[in-house]
């Protein structure tokens, strides 16, 4: 038997980099998952592989949300788990992302992926969960939702804003002898389509190889290297699981320990 085994999971942006370690490990484990993303293509692809769903989905799209949770949950009866991963960057380079320089459609843009569509994500499994009186929802924040962000002002914004939903989701699902359980988790510098994104667009500003900005930034990281989507992963399938029954509203640093060093 596995961790998770026969657990129903949902998993946005599973065609990424951390949505989709996710999917494989908790597959591997013996939950049954459907993953959802725009990426429709290597989507379908992964789901093949681990012999779970894929489903095209905008999850800044209020109506996608609601026919996303009605499939699964017609097709399978509950929803255990939703693990919300998807997200964008947004720009990164200080002359175009600073808060004097972002514009309200690039601050828009950003807010509706990473923080409506969690918002979303959330209010749409909750009745589901509710009906069942228990439930995990993990949401993916990041390590900057603890810092400034001057230069990345709309991306730090919305992890913040994931960071404080948590909580809030957290305590309303504890509500009325319901067990549904919310929790945060903060990726450092992880190696996925994303990081390498971040880094070219530093590269480029500064005149630097990927490679060249890729040591600069490890020299920031205590443990010394880069992350892996599994070192992420792993810590979603103990927060999927039944052995972190007791464990809600909290929140998770997976930076190498980052966060105990300057980071600006």
């Amino acid at each position: 038997m596995g961790r998770v085994q026969d657990k129903i999971v949902l998993i946005t942006g599973g065609a990424g980099g951390l949505g989709g370690a996710a999917a494989r490990l908790l597959a591997k484990e013996g939950a049954k998952v459907t993953i959802t993303d725009v990426a429709e293509k290597p989507g379908t692809a992964l789901a093949r592989q681990i012999g779970g769903d894929f489903l095209f989905h905008d999850v800044s799209s209020e109506d996608q949300w609601q026919q996303v949770v009605a499939a699964v949950d017609r097709k399978y009866g509950a929803i255990h788990v939703l693990v919300n991963a998807a997200g964008i960057e947004g720009s990164q380079l200080g002359e175009a992302a600073t808060p004097e320089t972002t514009t309200l459609d690039e601050w828009r843009r950003v807010h509706a992926i990473n923080l409506d569509g969690t918002f979303l994500g959330c209010r749409a499994v909750l009745p589901v969960m509710k009906r069942a009186g228990a439930g995990s929802i993990v949401n993916i924040s990041s390590i900057v939702s603890f810092m400034g962000t001057p230069v990345t002002t709309a991306y730090g914004s919305s992890k913040a804003g994931v960071q404080q939903l948590t909580k809030s989701v957290a305590l309303h699902g504890s509500r009325d002898r319901n067990r549904i359980r919310c929790n945060s988790i903060h990726p450092g510098l992880i190696r996925t389509r994303m990081l390498t994104s971040i880094y070219s667009e530093f590269a480029r500003a500064q005149g630097l190889t990927l490679e060249e900005e890729e040591k600069a930034s490890i020299k920031q990281v205590p443990l010394g290297r880069i992350g892996d989507p599994d070192d992420v992963a792993y810590l979603i399938l103990y927060l999927a699981s039944d052995e972190s029954s007791y464990v809600t509203g909290s929140e998770f640093m997976v930076d190498g320990g980052w966060h105990l060093v300057d980071a600006q």
